[in-house]
């Protein structure tokens, strides 16, 4: 939801956000705040309130356990390190509070985290509903969850196969939280439980995409002007229908183990319509999918393995240049502490594009296509130094196939519980302007966060 902009309010907002944080954080000294980390209450009666012969005392000091409120303030700002299409050298220029309020009874819990955003580059400000939902748990072996949620599947890092979810590429590259990575999905959730067996079934009543590059924000290579562009209007034509996904998991000896279903649509606009009404704008074609995955402890490490077969309903013969065809895609992965506080992580990930002849054969362009066989590589290296208050951390993407890569360098500083500064860069390469990381090369930026949580 967007409201009206004016450029003086971002002064007059952060002086007053950081005003109301720091005199509310005066009477919660003791308070840390961790965003990826949901806290559990235990709600059990102080047996010294009997002294006082009033259970009242303790039916007060037990509801007030019930609830939890926490959030923070953030500037962040980022700049691109070469010019861009854009027309802006900025990448990133926010001020963002968040309030996250919990609620956990005998039987159902609510939970709701929304941010407010004072957008310099789009001059808006806007407001983001991460988590508006209850979870019920009075049903034997069933827990259910409706609302507004942020859902998690798969894995790995960074490379997403059977999780198709809602995801914020904008996030990604602008140098905000990971956690923003994962955009949020109204949907209805059941989790049951069959003895090691875990069901996990949602249910979206309306289909939520990716919050994927328009140009507003950051450039991309358009295959119909075979160029990069920025453009002022990126007209896309959304659906309302519905969408499932299905996940079976369970762990046998040590090995945990999950198969996968999902249907409904690509996450991002891979299809262009050719009708009249709306010629030339991109869609969400149909997607059906399936896949497995297993993770297991292996030479003193953790070993990884995933797999998901995407059948792109609409072009189900690959005859069709205007509709992305179907896939199969493959996971390696594999993580080991190689010192003490240093984690080092590998990836291998294949993306096998079928009837990819029929797709050459249509195709404008052959030459410019991706492979049929594009492969990546991913490290990650992280470091944990001065009591583990100082994370550094180094991710790259490289792409033997497509010859190009991604590198993300960050380093996170908790001063205590409350201050945090955190800093990094997006680096792109590529010799190619319409391959996957080339065509954001003018997007490379480097980027800062100053954080004050309560």
């Amino acid at each position: 939801m967007k409201l009206s902009y004016q450029k003086d309010f971002i002064l007059i907002s952060l002086l007053a956000l950081l005003s109301c944080f720091s005199s509310e954080s005066l009477s919660k000294n003791n308070t840390s705040f961790d965003l990826e980390q949901e806290v559990s209450q235990e709600n059990s009666k102080d047996s010294s309130n009997d002294l006082w012969g009033d259970d009242d005392w303790g039916e007060e000091s037990n509801q007030s356990q019930l609830w939890q409120l926490s959030g923070f303030a953030e500037i962040g700002l980022g700049q691109f390190t070469q010019e861009n299409v854009t027309g802006s050298n900025l990448s990133l220029s926010e001020l963002r509070g968040q309030l996250d309020t919990k609620y956990s009874g005998d039987w159902f819990s609510f939970n709701a985290k929304g941010d407010l955003l004072v957008d310099e580059i789009i001059e808006e400000i806007d407001y983001d509903i991460r988590e508006l939902n209850f979870a019920i748990n009075t049903l034997d072996n069933t827990d259910l969850i409706i609302g507004r949620q942020v859902i998690t599947w798969g894995t790995g890092d960074y490379l997403f196969l059977n999780d198709l979810f809602s995801k914020d590429w904008q996030s990604f590259f602008a140098g905000r939280d990971d956690v923003y990575l994962k955009a949020p999905n109204d949907a209805v959730r059941i989790l049951h439980y069959l003895g090691d067996l875990t069901l996990d079934f949602v249910y979206s009543p309306k289909f939520t995409a990716d919050r994927f590059l328009t140009g507003e924000r950051f450039s991309f290579y358009s295959p119909f002007q075979q160029a990069i562009v920025a453009p002022n209007n990126f007209p896309v034509v959304t659906t309302e229908s519905e969408q499932y996904s299905l996940r079976l998991a369970t762990t046998i000896n040590s090995v945990e183990y999950a198969i996968y279903g999902y249907e409904g649509f690509w996450t991002t606009p891979v299809g262009v319509y050719r009708q009249a009404g709306n010629f030339g704008e991109s869609y969400f074609p149909k997607l059906n999918s399936y896949g497995a995955s297993a993770r297991t402890p292996a030479f003193g490490g953790l070993f990884h393995t995933e797999i998901a077969v995407y059948n792109s309903i609409e072009d189900n013969n690959g005859s069709d240049p205007f509709i992305a065809n179907d896939q199969i895609r493959l996971l390696l992965g594999f993580e080991l502490e190689l010192a003490s506080d240093v984690i080092g992580a590998f990836q291998y990930y294949l993306e096998h594009t079928q009837n990819y002849r029929a797709l050459e054969s249509t195709a404008s362009d052959p030459a410019r296509l991706v492979d049929e066989n594009r492969q990546v590589i991913t490290f990650r290296l992280t470091h944990l130094s001065f009591q583990q208050t100082l994370t550094s951390s180094l991710f790259v993407f490289y792409s033997p196939t497509d010859q190009d890569a991604f590198i993300k360098p960050s380093v996170t500083y908790r001063y205590d519980d409350n201050w945090q500064f955190s800093s990094g860069a997006n680096i792109f390469i590529g010799e190619k302007e319409y391959t996957f990381f080339g065509q954001h090369e003018d997007n490379s930026n480097i980027w800062m966060r100053f954080r004050y949580s309560y």
